[in-house]
């Protein structure tokens, strides 16, 4: 059977081949190195903030710049993706972001800093959206969020490596040794990404992808036959970001940006502002940098936890509840006052909801839009949710310095949690006739 149609029949009916979970296991390791690029600059600022003698706050321009940049990586490189394949954006974003992090290490001042940053963010914010499309193409049905939840994890173990690397690099080496040790890294696996990834499914389908590629492709689903004149889902030449507004997407696309939104401002919010709130709470650094550490492996297991719920009772009700779940523990971590112990068990619990409901969302994109808009519809929503991670930290960090009180803090960061559980209910609601829709149509372009 030829077609995407006929590719999913046949990779939903063989067990997956040790080959994919080979390409799974290199996605995840480039996403490690995605998380530790794309959160660099909080653990190296402070060095750098005393080693460059500058003024309190000053370095936060260029924090602040390195996020916009993956904001807009996120929402312009994936519609190349969906055009010329996901494959080669995730080599050429590999070799880019590894030789600025690695030039990084050269800037001798904060505006030379603030540049490199933006266009690090820039090839850091095209790679994970690319990374979820082809992991999702690739993945049987049955378990889909667990597989692309498992590659997407590689980002905050990347995220708790930069702590790691915070106190034996810098220690040893200086704040540069981060940034080169940051780009060797994706260097070294952009051959590997080229020689052992498949392409985009609709590459494939109608012939476009190279004889590598497709070599990767048999492995994945040895009894599929190729054949260009079967239907299915094909590119389209119009703009992809056309495309999420239109087979009954448009209201869907705009829940999946208010979802993204709001829950990446929490988790942001939490990810950068935890210690600072803490501490000023009057508890010792030991205490808050516990909690920081606990919410950040509470995500991964509760990413790993929260995907199999999904594949195996469906997304419609497990996702509102975990955005619930958001909203329960940012409360409780303020009910628990001074008491160190009930802090850092709300902050892990937090963590499992927050970042995982994060991870287990990416699944539920990448599996809503067709290949055909699959990588832009994901960037899209994570450029939209990269917006949140700026503004929620800002507003908090503001409320913050005009004395606001920590209970009141992690008040404000349960709202947010309420919106994305409703978007998500919605959106999951309308999941099966909005992807009808758009295979309906793209078999038709197909044809015409």
């Amino acid at each position: 059977m030829g077609g995407i149609d006929g590719f999913r029949k046949t990779l939903d009916s063989e067990r997956v081949s040790p080959f994919f979970y080979g390409v799974i296991a290199l996605l995840a390791l480039l996403m490690v190195t995605d998380g530790f690029g794309t959160q660099s600059m909080g653990f190296v600022a402070p060095v750098i903030t005393k080693a460059w003698a500058l003024k309190k706050g000053a370095i936060t321009a260029a924090v602040t710049t390195g996020l916009v940049g993956v904001m807009f990586g996120a929402c312009g490189v994936t519609p190349i993706a969906d055009r010329i394949g996901a494959r080669r954006i995730l080599v050429v974003c590999a070799v880019a972001y590894g030789v600025l992090m690695a030039a990084t290490s050269l800037v001798t001042d904060l505006n030379g800093l603030a540049w490199m940053r933006l266009f690090t963010g820039l090839a850091l914010g095209g790679a994970m959206p690319a990374a979820i499309a082809l992991v999702s193409e690739y993945s049987p049905s049955r378990l889909r969020a667990m597989l692309v939840t498992v590659a997407v994890c590689g980002f905050s173990v990347g995220g708790a490596l930069g702590g790691l690397a915070n106190s034996l690099l810098i220690a040893r080496h200086g704040w540069p040794s981060v940034f080169v040790a940051g780009g060797i890294v994706p260097i070294v696996l952009a051959p590997m990404l080229y020689l052992w990834l498949p392409e985009s499914l609709p590459r494939v389908v109608i012939g476009k992808a190279s004889a590598r590629a497709m070599a990767a492709v048999r492995k994945i689903a040895p009894h599929w036959t190729p054949s260009v004149d079967a239907p299915g889902e094909a590119p389209v030449r119009q703009l992809p970001v056309v495309g999420l507004f239109q087979d009954g997407f448009a209201v869907a696309t705009v829940l999946i940006w208010i979802l993204y939104f709001m829950n990446l401002m929490v988790l942001y919010t939490l990810s950068q502002m935890l210690p600072t709130i803490i501490t000023d709470a009057g508890m010792p650094l030991s205490a808050a940098s516990t909690a920081t550490s606990f919410y950040q492996l509470g995500g991964i297991a509760g990413a790993l936890v929260f995907s199999y719920l999904c594949d195996r009772y469906g997304s419609r009700l497990i996702l509102p509840a975990i955005f619930i779940g958001t909203s329960v523990f940012c409360l409780l971590i303020g009910v628990a006052g001074r008491d160190a112990g009930l802090v850092v068990v709300a902050a892990t619990t937090a963590g499992v909801f927050v970042i995982g409901g994060q991870a287990v969302a990416n699944a539920f994109v990448g599996n809503f839009y067709g290949s055909h808009i699959r990588a832009t519809g994901i960037g899209w929503a994570l450029g939209m949710g990269r917006l949140g991670a700026i503004v929620g930290p800002f507003v908090i960090g503001t409320l913050h310095g005009a004395g606001a009180r920590p209970q009141t803090l992690f008040e404000l960061c349960a709202i947010p949690g309420l919106f994305a559980a409703a978007a998500t209910w919605f959106v999951a609601r309308n999941h099966g006739p909005a992807r009808a829709a758009s295979i309906a149509a793209a078999a038709a372009a197909a044809k015409a």
